[in-house]
């Protein structure tokens, strides 16, 4: 091909990307016109899959529900609700989300439902009393104070019973209340450790014996998890970076707002229960996925190829520790699991079933063209399925033309010619008559 040709059909290619990236952005910004009209209908006692559906016709519009919201809803897409838009689209279904503590965001053809970040509060799949505590958690302000009665100013706001702990972290809570309404607090930081401070604090009863007053309102209103955010939790010399989550509610317990170090908030997640199910996924999707479950990320050893090897696999009710492990050991590769991160070490599968070698294979020129994979190429000529747990799972691997032994490529050759046929062999040609 001339400089000329080649110059012709680069310019042809960019053209083709920018037409189809032409279509992309006219695609979402039709979606986003849809969302700007009003859409007016009831539903009464209808799953969020039913519902989503329903909208989606009236509005011509495609709500498709991800795994992760999905796994956070309490009943899945089986949760139920009534529901009544009368607006634009985009503000209806935002309230309607609201109460689950969910979000859309617009694709290019459809519009997808994901988690919002408030639900990293509550571990696993939440109930439907944990989702009305987090809202007043996140929506209810604090107006009064009861001085040194934390716990009582904390119910009183939010509208229900709930204990806070360790109790050391309602102690922070108390002073910072205290210095939101110009009081000195309990405890003071000094010299790298927190430490009683060197003046007297009155009691409750003290104040009320001498007439003062034990409630106070707050100047400017805050919500508990403004409060939450600011505590921490550790010995005096070492306070500790944290997180909260709300815990309890099962089978009649009080629930309970927990505070605890990010390192084992991080443990928590990790021991998440959830049900997983994946078809032909790539390796590295999954592990990403279950890593991003958790909240941490996820490391693979470079060369591990896992973007190039699917596996379908079915696991309930396991946490998500559990499943990274068990998938590892099905692929044979080594992990931890530490400081926020999941790492894929080795893989010991891979290297010994379906490994690049190091060198690329002489193979027949006939062959290469056929497959058009070449040497080095990357198109799949077949796939290893292993069934795993009597057939509850496989693990499946992809394989290229080069990871081929040469019996297996004759074989192949073999069983394709029983498939298609032999190929009408050329006549030869006539002896040349000899010369006089």
């Amino acid at each position: 091909m001339d400089a000329k040709n080649f110059g012709k059909m680069i310019v042809t290619a960019v053209v083709l990307v920018g037409i189809l990236a032409g279509f992309v952005r006219a695609d979402k910004l039709a979606l986003q016109t849809k969302l700007s009209k009003d859409v007016k209908i009831q539903l009464k006692n209808v799953t969020i899959a039913e519902a989503l559906e329903k909208i989606g016709q009236k509005a011509a519009v495609k709500f498709v529900l991800s795994d992760e919201a999905v796994w956070k809803l309490p009943q899945g897409e089986a949760t139920r609700l009534s529901v009544a838009l009368d607006g634009p689209l985009a503000e209806s279904m935002a309230e309607m989300l609201n109460a689950f503590f969910m979000r859309y965001a617009v694709g290019d053809e459809e519009m997808t439902i994901y988690p919002r970040p408030e639900l990293e509060h509550i571990l696993g799949r939440p109930t439907a009393k944990q989702l009305e505590l987090l809202k007043a958690v996140y929506t209810n302000p604090v107006h009064m104070y009861y001085i040194d009665e934390v716990q009582k100013t904390i119910n009183k706001a939010i509208g229900r019973t709930v204990l806070i702990s360790p109790m050391l972290v309602q102690m922070r809570l108390n002073d910072l209340l205290r210095q939101l309404v110009g009081e000195l607090p309990h405890y003071i930081w000094e010299h790298g450790r927190f430490k009683r401070g060197n003046y007297k604090v009155k009691s409750v009863k003290e104040r009320e014996a001498e007439g003062e007053t034990t409630t106070f309102e707050l100047a400017t209103p805050v919500t508990l998890v403004q409060l939450l955010s600011q505590v921490s939790v550790g010995n005096r010399k070492q306070p500790y970076e944290t997180r909260w989550y709300i815990s309890g509610m099962d089978f009649g317990q009080r629930p309970e707002i927990r505070v605890v170090e990010l390192g084992a908030f991080r443990d928590l997640r990790l021991n998440q229960k959830v049900d997983i199910s994946y078809k032909d996924e790539s390796l590295d999707k999954i592990f990403q996925d279950l890593a991003d479950r958790a909240g941490v990320s996820m490391v693979a050893q470079p060369g591990s190829y896992l973007n190039e090897h699917k596996l379908s696999v079915d696991m309930q009710n396991i946490t998500i520790a559990q499943a990274v492990g068990r998938i590892a050991d099905i692929i044979g590769a080594t992990y931890e699991i530490h400081g926020g991160r999941i790492e894929i070490s080795s893989w010991q599968a891979q290297q010994k079933v379906i490994s690049p070698p190091t060198k690329p294979r002489a193979t027949p020129r006939a062959t290469r063209s056929r497959s058009g994979s070449g040497a080095g190429g990357g198109d799949y000529v077949g796939k290893i399925s292993i069934p795993m747990d009597g057939g509850k799972y496989y693990i499946e691997f992809m394989l290229r033309e080069k990871d081929l032994t040469e019996q297996l490529i004759k074989l192949r050759d073999e069983k394709m010619k029983e498939v298609l046929g032999e190929r009408a062999k050329p006549k030869p040609k006539p002896a040349a008559a000899p010369k006089k």
